[in-house]
């Protein structure tokens, strides 16, 4: 159990490795009132796949306990409780925050609301609660951020929040969070809000007032060869790098790489979309990464994950331990020389942790160790969502951290 209450916010963190679902909800309420935080404002919790038949009767024995004004929660192939990163077997974390000040508004999707495309700014903003809060008896509020949880088989992540973000305006919506993972087909995996339960879609809070939801997020993968422009796709299908197909262009900047680095590229192909092309130097964080679905040899096509635009600027990346190291310790140690958070929740891929680093628990520890021991709470993803610049993106091979700070009164969304 990890405990912050000097400051506001305030929140406790709590572990159990209780193979039995209820027992281990009950483990975590037992810790978590250990550390005093009256009625918690918010209540997030992260179950390995394992809990998924009893996740809900779980949660409803952390509500009862616990009578949190808001829960969000969602099950996962892993889960991150503080510097531990549970992959073995099974494990539920959960994370209590006291926020003076802010007001959450749950919301979610589901499939009978058609795929994002179809939806309005009008629809979006009613369901997402993105206009300015009024807060009850606290006036208008400003909007702080967006915490989202999605099922990656039933809905596009990527295409929900690009959708929120527009209608959220020039500022977007901030949103941080993850997809779901551990599950073999749509309806296995398990999402909650308050006392919604879903098997598909997308949930999440919108929070509004006197917090700073601020974000790290830091890639697992660096740039190889050249940037290459594409000069002909169709819907999600590369088809002409730099006028060449597409494959072939792959292929001979792989020849042209050092032995070393061939090696790490033939462990399975990845690529680096440029969020701005604009840019005169691209380097590590500034590419949306997809892992390639698909070649066609014979017509030179690389295949993505989904539909690509003639004119965008990619570049080949390779995982790589060190750089991931590296890139995260970086970006804490911008963190360390602002205010101490109160919490975080870890949002990390699950192609990290010992499939990356070779030992569990790279990301966990190294953010405990820097960022002070602050009480935290994650799982791996099957992606995950953060902003870059004013709108928000899917992700893959990443670790997305929410840290949750003394409010600095953001700019509300209008």
């Amino acid at each position: 159990m990890r405990v912050n209450r000097t400051r506001t916010p305030a929140a406790i963190s709590a572990r159990s490795e209780h193979t039995d679902s209820r027992e281990a909800a009950r483990e975590l309420a037992a810790e978590l009132r250990a550390g005093t935080l009256v009625r918690p404002d918010l209540l997030v919790v992260f179950g390995s796949f394992h809990h998924r038949a009893l996740f809900s009767d779980a949660l409803d024995i952390l509500r009862s306990e616990l009578h949190p004004s808001h829960l969000l929660a969602c099950t996962a192939r892993s889960v991150i409780a503080d510097e531990f990163e549970l992959e073995a077997g099974h494990g539920m974390s959960a994370i209590a925050l006291s926020l003076p000040g802010v007001v959450a508004r749950p919301f979610w999707f589901d499939v009978t609301d058609g795929p994002p495309a179809v939806w309005s700014d009008s629809f979006i903003r009613e369901r997402v609660a993105l206009a300015p809060d009024e807060g009850d008896a606290l006036g208008v509020l400003p909007h702080c951020g967006t915490l989202m949880l999605s099922d990656p088989f039933s809905i596009h992540t990527g295409q929900v929040a690009a959708a929120i973000d527009r209608a959220a305006g020039p500022a977007g919506a901030r949103i941080i969070g993850g997809v779901a993972s551990g599950a073999s087909h749509a309806g296995l995996n398990v999402l909650a809000v308050d006392r919604r339960i879903a098997h598909m879609g997308v949930v999440g809070l919108t929070l509004f007032g006197d917090l700073s939801l601020d974000c790290v997020s830091s890639s697992g993968c660096r740039p190889v060869g050249p940037p290459f422009v594409v000069t002909k796709a169709k819907d999600n299908q590369i088809l002409e790098l730099g006028g060449r197909p597409a494959l072939k262009a792959a292929q001979s900047m792989a020849e042209s790489l050092p032995e070393a680095e061939r090696e790490r590229f033939s462990q399975g192909l990845l690529v680096g979309i440029a969020v701005n092309a604009a840019k005169p130097r691209l380097g590590r964080g500034d590419f949306l990464v997809r892992a390639v679905q698909g070649l066609d040899a014979e017509r030179g096509v690389i295949a993505l994950p989904e539909p690509i635009a003639v004119g965008s600027t990619i570049q080949f990346q390779v995982r790589d331990a060190s750089t991931a190291h590296e890139d995260l310790d970086m970006l804490l140690d911008k963190e360390m020389l602002k205010e101490p958070p109160a919490a975080a929740l870890v949002f990390a891929c699950h192609l990290r942790g010992s499939r990356l680093f070779g030992s569990g628990e790279h990301d966990a520890a190294l953010i405990s160790r820097r960022l002070r021991g602050i009480p935290a709470a994650g799982f791996h993803c099957a992606g995950e969502v953060a902003p870059i610049g004013p709108r928000s993106y899917l992700n893959s091979q990443t670790t997305a951290i929410a840290l949750f700070r003394a409010g600095r009164h953001r700019t509300a969304v209008v």
